[in-house]
């Protein structure tokens, strides 16, 4: 679990019936079970899905956070309600508020928590001990369904934000209306924006599929993992090495939406390596291999041979032991 400190926690309640959000007018009581449920839920928003960004310091947003947390809280919430109110789709929210040290450094976040119906045994309830109850909160390990976090020291901001929809379009009122700011995309999009544009200059340039589509998922991990950032230009060289105009091309397509390099170090991405960490193949006889990065690119280890009627033969190599599972 992330290491956080929970200094203050606030929760205030929308519901599509009422008019008015049901403000609370004291913080909680942060319990063990309430620390270990709201720090899990604040580590969510820490990761590959997040949108990033940085307030100017003449946005108006910022003027809303002040040095009384639970009037603050409450600024926010209506905010929030007059943006989020046009929705079609409205289902009863909690609305948290904390203030929580993450590396000695005060942060705020604001998470939306839509809750949830459930069946609940009820003791001693006669014939019917299962009982459909309200307003339950969604589990620890699920992420917010939208959240906000601030720095306060660098005004560095994490959002995850849904669309909502409204006379038949979708709008992010979140970031366009109540933040006013353009974040990033996140790194999840990021990488799966790079994959694709890789691929796509790759079978443009008839490099071969199999092979091509392993070295850059070997490269994105390598990027990740011990250079903590996602650098098109890097990775244009590593991918295209031998190929000027294609190395061109990728970071051209890119510079729209990827301008720069994305530093990856402030945030969760353990996901995406999972997925990156290892090489999947799946063979035309029926034979399925998984192979780690650092031995699928050890020759020592693995071997790919093109045979001259153009199929291949894996010869795999050193191998001391083999066990079934």
């Amino acid at each position: 679990m992330m290491d956080l400190y929970l200094k203050k926690i606030v929760i205030h309640q929308f519901t599509p019936d009422d008019t008015e959000l049901i403000l609370s007018d004291k913080c909680l009581t942060i319990t063990p079970n309430l620390d270990a449920y709201f720090r899990k839920k604040v580590g969510k928003v820490f990761s590959d899905e997040a949108r990033r960004g940085q307030f100017d310091s003449s946005n108006v947003f910022l003027s809303y956070l002040t040095d009384d947390f639970l009037e603050s809280s409450k600024k926010i919430a209506h905010l929030w309600k007059e943006e989020f109110v046009i929705s079609d789709n409205q289902k009863t929210n909690d609305l948290v508020f904390l203030q929580f040290d993450k590396e000695g450094i005060e942060h705020f976040a604001f998470l939306r928590l839509a809750l949830k119906e459930s069946l609940t045994h009820i003791i001693d309830d006669g014939d019917s001990p299962l009982r459909l109850t309200q307003n339950n909160l969604p589990s620890a390990a699920q992420t917010p369904d939208e959240a906000l976090i601030i720095n306060r020291q660098n005004q560095q901001y994490y959002l995850i934000e849904k669309r909502i929809k409204h006379n038949g379009s979708f709008a992010n009122y979140f970031s366009e209306n109540l933040l006013q700011v353009k974040p990033e995309q996140s790194v999840k999009k990021s990488i799966k924006m790079m994959e694709q544009t890789a691929q796509k200059i790759a079978d443009n340039f008839n490099q071969d599929d199999f092979a091509f589509h392993a070295k850059m998922k070997a490269a994105i991990y390598k990027n990740l993992e011990e250079d903590q950032e996602l650098s098109p230009e890097k990775l244009a060289d590593q991918l295209f090495d031998s190929n000027l105009t294609a190395r061109l091309n990728f970071i051209d397509d890119l510079k729209e939406t990827i301008p720069e390099s994305i530093k990856v170090s402030d945030i969760d991405h353990s996901r995406q390596t999972k997925k990156l960490e290892n090489q999947k193949l799946s063979l035309s006889n029926g034979i399925e291999l998984l192979v780690p990065n650092h031995i699928y690119q050890d020759a020592e280890s693995v071997e790919f041979i093109q045979n001259q009627n153009g199929t291949y033969s894996i010869l795999i190599k050193n191998i001391e032991d083999i066990q079934s599972k």
